[in-house]
This record gives C-alpha cells, sequence and structure tokens, in this order.
C-alpha cells in the first residue's frame, strides 16, 4: 500500500478497472486499489507540543530551539525529533498545513520573529512582534501550506532577535498535517 497523488489514484482506477468484459478485474487488484485509496485520504499528521516555559538564547540569526515538552500525536508516517523541534514526513511528495503557535516573554523593546524552514532553507512565513514590556507575554500564531516535491520534507521553527537576548518561550505547538495532492 502507498500514499499516491489523486493524479495517481485515478491513472490505477483507469488501468485496473476497465471494462470487465473479459474478466480483468480481479480481487487483488479491487484490494490494492482500495488500500492505496484509503493509504492517500487517511489523516497523517505530527504534533510537538512545548508547555513549560524555556530560556532560549537568541541573536540576529535564526536559532533551533528545543521543544523539550511531549510528541502530542504521530502517525506512522512522521517522525519529531524534539531536540532539534523537527517534524519530517516519510512517502512524499506532499503539500503540509503547518499551524504553529508559540508564547514569548523577551527583553523591552525587543523584536522576536519565528520563522518556518522547510528542508532547511527559510520561507516566506514569518512572524513578528516588538515587545513593550520585559514581563509582558507576546503570542505568536500563523498557519501555511507547504509543497515539498523531497521524499521525506522536514519542517522547523527557528527564533531570532533584533539583538542577543534571552526569551522565555511556553505554549507552544507545531503541527503538521498531510494534505492530499493532484500532482504528481
Amino acid at each position: 500500500m502507498a500514499r499516491k497523488t489523486i493524479t495517481e489514484l485515478y491513472a490505477q482506477a483507469t488501468a485496473d478497472f476497465a471494462d470487465n468484459t473479459s474478466g480483468a478485474i480481479t480481487p487483488i487488484k479491487l484490494r490494492q486499489f482500495c488500500q492505496d485509496f484509503l493509504d492517500t485520504v487517511r489523516p497523517s499528521y505530527a504534533t510537538i507540543v512545548l508547555t513549560t516555559g524555556i530560556p532560549v538564547s537568541v541573536s540576529t540569526t535564526d536559532t533551533v530551539f528545543s521543544w523539550s515538552s511531549i510528541v502530542a500525536a504521530q502517525a506512522p508516517d512522521w517522525t519529531v525529533s524534539l531536540g532539534s523541534g523537527n517534524i519530517s514526513r516519510a512517502n512524499g511528495p506532499a503539500s503540509t498545513q503547518i499551524n504553529f503557535s508559540i508564547d514569548c516573554v523577551a527583553p523591552n523593546n525587543s523584536i522576536t520573529i519565528f520563522t518556518l524552514y522547510v528542508d532547511g532553507v527559510a520561507t516566506p512565513w514569518v512572524i513578528s512582534n516588538t515587545s513593550t514590556s520585559a514581563s509582558d507575554i507576546q503570542s505568536f500564531a500563523f498557519s501555511a501550506v507547504s509543497y515539498s516535491a523531497n521524499l521525506t520534507p522536514t519542517y522547523q521553527i527557528r527564533a531570532k532577535s533584533n539583538g542577543t537576548n534571552t526569551v522565555t518561550l511556553s505554549n507552544g505547538v507545531l503541527v503538521c498535517q498531510n494534505i492530499p495532492v493532484n500532482v504528481n
């Protein structure tokens, strides 16, 4: 069984299920198609959570931070690394819906920026805010959809600031969910 694109499923159905005038539709072909279809539309996601406040040193370059909390959910085709904050999916290519949110306490007048990386490359999905007080909690959140031709795409959030600062992160969640695609 394999996760396929919608286009691949249409091609498989056309090839395997012609008019059955010669008995060419067999139980094994029907079973294989049904299993491939179910693998394609089966929910597939991974979630990592950061619940407790952890101090993170950030600078003017993007910094990897540890998601030192639990893996809340993980489907068999996803791999999570809490230490690097990586979420990887096997059986690509795929479109992935990414949802990210986190709370941050940063020094007064500092700018904190969070960026989504796909396969180690910064994407346009960035969110930032300027702290107005060293005790204010800033909430960050964004949703994105990313297509990767990579067979094992990796997603990661990195943080940076307008200077070298220590920020405290809490109540974070990163969710990656597979979206069936209609391309080869």
